[in-house]
């Protein structure tokens, strides 16, 4: 058997039957393999960077596993960006590589010359920080062990992406005596936790749930999870989509651009129950100190090293809990005691249940009308133009699309401005937030599931990728393209309005963009029409949902906890980042 064709077929017995690939000289033979093999699907992207993005939209859409293929050199080096993004938001993705020949290997030499074959590069170590394991395959014998490796940590949560690193000359070898393995994960068994004790003393409960409940398949648990113990909940954008928008318990979305009223109830909270988030500063602020200090904190996420750091940050843990999401719903006690020992248990019983219910319903009540003043205040008819077209956008979409924004101003628009109905997702990389990855990510959304796919992107972040294009064209895939237009890089044009006293370098109409691009002639002339070019004023602000103080290292929302718990909206002219 040829070693490609082992590799394909291994993978596709553990589920891989998609391949994103850039042809190159160091992955010819791979590419080819594939092409041949009837069980397997492959897609040719205009750039590897596109590529590796696109791997995160698939599995994000249909929670499958792509495979990436590119070619030594510098094909290698332009998939960081997105195997960085894998990484950071918790995404499985297979890569695989080309290198030269075994006999250029630098390993191979006791001189130590910068290079040796052409395009060589160390790619094995060059990625090693930003994947679960990197490895390179130097000969035969070692393969079938390094495939076993690499899909156990594939499998295995916290997810992220593996790379596999692999000699052209190794690519065109007959291999023999090695087996076709289905690699298997068994979800950890997690012991039960009582949370009761905690509930049951609360009197004003917040539930925050992040991305890893996604990650977990855990959806319908959280929901049930809230549902049951009637506690008011907060998204992370990584978890927006969780359910629909108008669930009668969810209060918006937490941190920098999140809105003011889960803002102030998680500030206001005497229970913090964090479920998948990492809690990092654009959720709880640059001070760790100040994110609500009136709580008590529970922290369930399946990387033990996410818990560990908040006390770093100046946030104390009362409850950390190392499970996924859906472990963690499978297995929490919220009804009452556990008789088991080995339980770990919240704060013993002081309030009878049905006294505990009636307080949080009065504190969902004061939720809820804080959500009713700062939501018609955000609804500002008529006042920005970006806001109106995008309430109108989300109105008329189908109940079943994907909605994939892009890094900048339109995400930050965009997230304030979601309506989703049950079955519609919204998703980007929201950690690496690399511009230009919405186009890529809309891709593997639309090849991951054929369903409507609407990517939402500024002017400045298309053009990243604005090749990309041709792989919609060439695959007819159903997605439909519309650019807020605001001329220049806006978010950081606010930044600059905040700390460098409105000096605009690098970001404007008149050092960036020059005259305007006109973005429907060339989806036209790539053959794509279903692109829509909104033209935003220069002056157009992102409408603040949180407020600041003035200094970076203090983004936390201005509360006064005596006085009814909330304070005042401040004058504008007070705010930060507005």
């Amino acid at each position: 058997m040829n070693t490609c064709d082992y590799i394909i077929d291994t993978l596709y017995l553990n589920g891989i039957d998609t391949y994103f690939v850039v042809t190159g000289g160091s992955i010819v033979p791979f590419i080819n393999a594939v092409s041949l093999n009837p069980k397997v699907k492959y897609y040719c992207f205009q750039h590897e960077q596109s590529a590796a993005m696109a791997a995160e939209g698939y599995y994000r859409s249909c929670g499958k596993v792509a495979c990436v293929c590119v070619t030594s050199g510098p094909g290698v080096q332009n998939i960081l960006n997105g195997v960085c993004g894998c990484w950071y938001d918790s995404v499985p993705a297979f890569f695989i590589t080309g290198q030269v020949n075994t006999k250029e290997d630098l390993s191979n030499f006791q001189s130590k010359p910068r290079q040796c074959g052409f395009q060589e590069m160390p790619v094995a170590k060059m990625f090693e920080d930003v994947t679960k394991m990197s490895v390179h395959v130097s000969e035969l014998g070692q393969l079938e062990g390094v495939l076993k490796e690499l899909l156990t940590e594939l499998k295995t949560p916290r997810y992220g992406p593996v790379l596999v690193d692999l000699p052209v000359n190794l690519q065109m070898t007959t291999i023999q005596d090695v087996n076709i393995n289905l690699v298997t994960h068994s979800r950890r068994v997690t012991p039960q936790y009582d949370i009761s004790g905690y509930i049951y003393k609360s009197k004003r409960p917040i539930v925050i749930f992040g991305h890893g409940v996604k990650l977990a398949r855990a959806e319908k648990e959280a929901i049930e999870f809230i549902e049951k113990t009637g506690i008011p909940f907060v998204v992370s954008w990584g978890a927006f989509d969780i359910c629909a928008t108008d669930h009668p318990l969810r209060i918006g979305s937490l941190g920098v651009y999140g809105d003011r009223v889960a803002n102030y109830a998680v500030q206001n909270a005497d229970l913090v129950i964090s479920v998948g988030s990492r809690l990092d500063s654009r959720q709880i602020g640059g001070n760790g100190s100040m994110f609500s200090v009136h709580s008590k904190k529970i922290m369930v996420d399946v990387d033990a090293e996410e818990i560990n750091k908040m006390p770093e940050k100046g946030v104390e843990i009362d409850l950390g809990i190392v499970s996924d999401a859906k472990n963690f719903f499978d297995s929490v006690i919220i009804d009452g005691y556990a008789n088991d020992s080995s339980f770990e248990m919240g704060p013993c019983l002081s309030t009878p249940p049905e006294a505990s219910e009636a307080s949080i319903q009065l504190w969902v009540n004061k939720v809820n009308e804080w959500k009713q003043k700062y939501d018609e205040e955000k609804m500002r008819k008529g006042d920005s133009v970006v806001y109106d077209h995008l309430d109108g956008f989300f109105s008329d979409l189908p109940g079943d699309c994907i909605i994939v924004p892009d890094i900048g101003g339109n995400l930050v628009w965009t997230m304030q401005c979601a309506m989703l109905k049950d079955g519609q997702k919204l998703f980007t990389n929201f950690s690496n937030a690399s511009m230009g990855c919405a186009l890529p990510i809309a891709i593997g959304a639309a090849i991951g599931t054929g369903k409507k796919v609407c990517c939402i992107a500024g002017d400045g972040g298309f053009q990243m990728n604005i090749q990309e294009l041709l792989t919609v064209k060439k695959y007819d895939l159903p997605i439909e393209i519309i650019i807020l237009n605001n001329s220049g890089y806006g978010i950081i044009k606010q930044f600059q309005d905040s700390y460098f006293n409105s000096k605009y370098v690098a970001t404007s109409k008149s050092d960036v963009f020059g005259d305007e691009v006109d973005f429907v002639k060339i989806a036209e002339a790539y053959g794509v029409k279903t692109l829509q070019d909104i033209p935003i004023p220069e002056t157009q602000k992102i409408y603040p949902k949180l407020e600041f103080g003035n200094s970076l290292e203090n983004m936390t929302p201005y509360i006064d906890f005596e006085k009814d718990m909330i304070v005042p909206v401040p004058p504008k002219k007070k705010l930060g980042w507005n």
